[in-house]
């Protein structure tokens, strides 16, 4: 069979979720794909990206850019030009294309696969930027009705595709992330200081000082956006801070995304200017380092279509507070405390019983550490295989 996979989130210059997502599917192909099959990795590479993925290629896993034309514009204009089909622009003939980011450009030759992880924007479109809600408004319920198969990350958003937009339930297949045990890792365990060192990430003291982090902190990591729900985080640790003895800092780490002056005017307002920190974007090999420096990772987000950031802060021996809401009851199980997201006090309440009682912390730490090896990129590549092959 012969496989065009979309790379395009791959090539933004900060990645998210959906291009990390992508990244760690694509880079385990060439271990399992057949000898008798071709995978092709397609993307527009306007501002020459590409060249970090040469290493994701085999004889039979070709990278196949595009330089000429800005992604973006091409989005715009295919709609109403005659472009050629989509496989044209990379002289690519593929039996099956897959679409890694909810859309499906027009003029495709092939069978389809489109990757969708959550409904957002039909949940809360109030957490959603008006640009991108009137985009999948407009073109998601098309993409989804062209497509052969959908993937997607969790029971939970398979249920709402079902719901919201009517997709047939053997059409959708789940595919949930994985966590990459070598990298995110306790820190107490052997080898973790050398792995990191080795990767350019440095040692621990070296990322406390990049990040002027403190000695004693909890953890928020993600985008400073609404749906992560970040005032009641720090709503929780004002109200904790008030009889904490021991010192606590909270480390609030991502990137801007929109909205986000709230945020910055409530920590103002609580007075908590000496007590919260911003580091802003964090490197990906920088990660585990962050994670495994804190006592305790926050993520009461309103919604995921699955949550990264508990799964790779409990690979790093870190006890989880999250939200008993959409996905992440599947992602931490009994391994992470689950709060009601928009209740201050039982996520207050969570943070004293974590940092109050060593066992019990520890006690969490070792069943999040059991959770994580449940989710391999691995599993995740054979699964994503097998749909190819029953559509190819």
């Amino acid at each position: 069979m012969k496989v065009a996979v979309e790379i395009q989130p791959m090539l933004d210059e900060n990645m998210t979720g959906v291009g990390w997502y992508t990244d760690n599917l694509v880079k385990l192909l060439k271990d399992f794909v057949r000898p008798e099959d071709t995978f092709y990795l397609l993307g527009m590479d306007y501002y020459g990206r590409a060249g970090r993925l040469a290493e994701y290629t085999a004889p039979n896993v070709e990278l196949r850019v595009n330089g000429i034309m800005h992604y973006g514009i091409y989005r715009r204009l295919a709609r109403f030009l005659p472009f050629p089909d989509y496989g044209g622009f990379f002289r690519v003939k593929a039996d099956l294309y897959h679409f890694v980011n909810y859309q499906v450009p027009p003029r495709v030759k092939g069978r389809i696969v489109n990757t969708v992880y959550d409904m957002v924007y039909k949940t809360f479109p109030e957490t959603m930027e008006r640009a991108n809600y009137r985009k999948l408004d407009h073109s998601l319920r098309d993409s989804c009705s062209r497509a052969d198969a959908i993937l997607t990350i969790s029971e939970n958003s398979k249920r709402e595709l079902m719901g919201y937009l009517g997709v047939p339930e053997n059409k959708i297949h789940i595919i949930p992330p994985g966590v990459d045990l070598s990298v995110y890792r306790p820190p107490d365990s052997a080898g973790f200081d050398a792995a990191h060192q080795i990767s350019g990430a440095g040692s621990k003291a070296d990322i406390a000082e990049k990040y002027g982090l403190p000695e004693k902190y909890l953890l928020y990591l993600g985008t400073i956006e609404p749906r992560k729900n970040i005032p009641a985080i720090i709503r929780a640790f004002h109200q904790f801070s008030q009889k904490d003895r021991e010192g606590y800092k909270l480390v609030v780490a991502g990137k801007k995304g929109w909205m986000f002056g709230e945020v910055f005017e409530l920590v103002k307002n609580l007075k908590l200017e000496e007590k919260v920190i911003f580091p802003g974007y964090v490197a990906e090999g920088d990660k585990p380092l962050l994670y495994a420096g804190a006592e305790v990772f926050l993520f009461p987000s309103l919604y995921e279509g699955f949550g990264m950031p508990p799964l790779e802060a409990m690979a790093c021996g870190v006890p989880v507070i999250t939200s008993n809401t959409s996905s992440l009851p599947e992602v931490v199980g009994d391994a992470g405390i689950q709060t009601d997201p928009m209740d201050v006090d039982a996520i207050c309440s969570a943070v004293r019983d974590l940092t109050s009682d060593p066992g019990f912390r520890k006690t969490m730490a070792e069943k999040g550490l059991q959770r994580a090896k449940t989710f391999t990129w691995g599993d995740s590549v054979k699964k994503l295989l097998e749909v190819y092959e029953k559509l190819a």
